[in-house]
């Protein structure tokens, strides 16, 4: 891989983690001022801070133009599913299938505005949040690494690319796109892929991400308690945090072939 752009850092999932967040960006603005950054989805539910993650995204779009790219995670698009997007009407079957199946116990997105079921919740979520959510594109790609949410199947490239560029739903309405929710992509990856493919997403226990040529997962464990990770490409360098200021820890380099 050719370094022809500006050093890229890929995120891993937030989840309402600021202070997480904000540990990891003072070491990467200290240590890597030029870079570009990724965060790779997943802003809303399980964390203690969603409200006030949302608007430093939000103020980080403004501040780093060109600079800072987020994408959206498939909690994200459950909850605006919920909200009844790409329309505007409540959807009390998304509404129970996210808090079914995508909130830690306790830890639900509406009860961060005070809301406790899908009125309240309609009513109490911020418009300039719903709107940033809406508004996020679903990959990032500058020619050399491609962030995905969860991965890509094998195959080419350019296909899965236009499908996340025109943001498609599945034709069953309870469906998620599998680039966004499909756990078993995390270690999945074509040698023949031009770029390499970045997610997060998916726990990997005890391995901070998964590398091969054209392959890179972020092990996602901010809402398992596990803290925070980044990756520097080209050189594959990692950070982590789970708290305290940023360390670098042991990551897998890249490949060679």
């Amino acid at each position: 891989m050719t370094a022809t752009h500006a050093p890229l850092v890929a995120i891993g999932d937030l989840h309402g983690h600021l202070d997480l967040f904000e540990r990891l960006l003072e070491r990467i603005d200290r240590e890597v001022p030029a870079a570009r950054i990724v965060t790779l989805g997943d802003y809303v539910d399980n964390g203690p801070q969603i409200p006030a993650l949302l608007d430093r995204l939000i103020a980080l779009q403004a501040e780093r133009p060109g600079r800072f790219f987020p994408i959206l995670g498939n909690h994200d698009l459950a909850l605006l599913r919920a909200l009844g997007w790409p329309g505007d009407v409540p959807d009390r079957a998304w509404y129970s299938r996210w808090s079914g199946r995508y909130w830690n116990p306790g830890l639900g997105t509406p009860e961060a505005y005070g809301a406790h079921d899908l009125a309240s919740f309609a009513a109490a979520f911020h418009a300039h949040h719903r709107r940033f959510l809406s508004d996020l594109p679903w990959f990032f790609d500058n020619g050399e690494v491609f962030c995905v949410h969860a991965g890509l199947d094998l195959g080419p490239i350019a296909p899965q690319r236009a499908a996340l560029e025109r943001k498609t739903l599945p034709i069953e309405p309870s469906f998620m796109p599998d680039a966004l929710r499909d756990k078993a992509r995390a270690t999945r990856h074509d040698p023949d892929w031009e770029r390499v493919v970045v997610s997060s997403h998916t726990h990997l226990p005890g391995q901070a991400i998964f590398s091969a040529p054209r392959r890179v997962c972020v092990s996602a464990t901010s809402d398992h308690g596990g803290g925070l990770l980044a990756v520097l490409f080209p050189e594959r360098r990692c950070w982590w945090t789970n708290g305290d200021e940023a360390t670098e820890i042991a990551c897998a380099p890249e490949p060679s072939g």
